[in-house]
């Protein structure tokens, strides 16, 4: 499981990427839902890691914190989940209904 979240972090920033090359994509739209699946990925990332430590990586000594605490800051850098979150759904309603499904099946396209 814990590989799963890291493959789906990946296809994340590789679709962000793919998108600097489509011009008709609103890069902010992909950057948006990017971050938010990375987060969440970060998020069920680290407490797989520390369930398959037994907890032991809370401890300030043991790597596992310095690599945890460093993913669990940078989820709030630039923006949090929820910063994230309104700007996706703020295009979302802006599009109306009669682009709704559209809009969020769009990046997959890429």
């Amino acid at each position: 499981m814990l590989a799963g979240q890291a493959a789906a972090a990946e296809v994340a920033a590789d679709m962000t990427i793919d998108a600097l090359v489509h011009p008709d994509v609103d890069l902010e739209e992909v950057v948006a839902l990017a971050r938010l699946r990375i987060n969440e990925a970060a998020e069920i990332g680290a407490r797989l890691a520390h369930q398959a430590h037994g907890a032991i990586g809370f401890t300030y000594e043991h790597p596992l914190h310095q690599a945890t605490r460093r993913l669990w800051a940078w989820r709030d850098e630039f923006g949090n989940d929820s910063y994230w979150a309104e700007r996706i759904g703020r295009r979302l309603v802006e599009g109306g209904a009669d682009r709704f499904w559209t809009t969020m099946t769009r990046i997959s396209q890429l």
